[in-house]
């Protein structure tokens, strides 16, 4: 085998090896962002908007019990429509949580014993209205409903809520977090991808030298598509900034009272993400296509060498 074609088998076995590993770690940085947007829009944001919902319903209900009851038309209307149609909004959205929750098994399980507390909550305050006669009674049984929605530890509905929320919102930080991980994975995949280039550029110039070309179109063409992926760089910062900006919305409305427009507004912060995400599946057909133009801009020069005498 000659010195050059030698040099041109060990130089392409090189370019494929350093593609294939180069496109693997940006496949792997790239989807190791995207992969959140849909995540935090299609399941973490909607989980936490619903315990917040469940749980302000849940406050709304038992004031207006209180108020329904101690008001003179309890005979007719009870604990009051308020207090009913707050109960039902609780009901629904727990029944809407335990399939969604980003919590887990536990989550999940906690969510059905918060659910069979909510039932028992509603009996007690049935109870206050049946003894609404009986003021001593009536606000006892309040009472209750009251300690069983707050007891001030780990038992009470909305304390598991609470504890809940608090697991939903660890899952959000870590879906939104650019941890040493993801650093590291662009570092790696950005020196690879310079190696690259590098590579290419010093392989056109050999190239060019040796046969007298002025270029050799397929390794131009790789090259140029090197620079057609600088983008994703961009994309990446624009993700990571409506990831946060997402998580604020979402910080507000786990902590403080929830607002029908939190969901939307999250969807709306994160609407632009979604065809950026997308695009990490061209990540590996670009892989595929910068392979096929080194071998196809150095295998009709190696194969200029096969037939001459060793």
């Amino acid at each position: 085998m000659s010195g050059t074609r030698a040099f041109l088998v060990r130089r392409l076995t090189a370019l494929l090896a350093l593609t294939a590993f180069a496109f693997a770690a940006l496949l792997a940085a790239y989807y190791g962002v995207s992969r959140n947007a849909g995540a935090v829009t299609g399941a973490t944001a909607p989980a936490i908007v619903q315990i917040a919902s469940v749980r302000d319903a849940l406050a709304q209900s038992y004031d207006s019990a209180r108020q329904g009851l101690g008001h003179g038309t309890a005979d007719i209307e009870g604990p009051g429509e308020d207090y009913r149609s707050a109960l039902s909004t609780a009901n629904q959205n727990l029944a809407q949580a335990v399939k969604g929750t980003v919590a887990g098994d536990s989550g999940r399980q906690n969510l059905r014993t918060a659910t069979g507390l909510v039932s028992s909550y509603a009996d007690l305050v049935q109870q206050a209205y049946v003894n609404r006669g009986n003021p001593t009674l009536r606000d006892a049984y309040l009472g209750y409903a009251g300690a069983m929605l707050r007891s001030g530890g780990d038992s009470g509905i909305l304390d598991r809520l609470d504890q809940l929320q608090r697991r939903q919102s660890g899952v959000l930080d870590r879906q939104v977090s650019f941890g040493w991980v993801l650093w590291l994975a662009w570092i790696v995949a950005g020196a690879l991808f310079a190696a690259l280039g590098r590579l290419l550029v010093d392989t056109q110039r050999f190239v060019r030298r040796r046969f007298r070309r002025l270029v050799n179109p397929f390794l131009a063409a790789a090259t140029a598509l090197l620079a057609l992926l600088l983008p994703l760089a961009v994309f990446t910062g624009q993700i990571q900034d409506r990831l946060e900006s997402a998580r604020t919305l979402l910080a507000a409305g786990a902590s403080g009272p929830a607002t029908p427009q939190v969901l939307p507004e999250v969807r709306d912060t994160m609407q632009d993400t979604h065809w950026r995400a997308g695009v990490v599946g061209l990540i590996p057909l670009g892989g595929t296509v910068l392979a096929a133009l080194v071998l196809a801009g150095l295998q009709p020069r190696i194969d200029e060498y096969r037939f001459q005498p060793r």
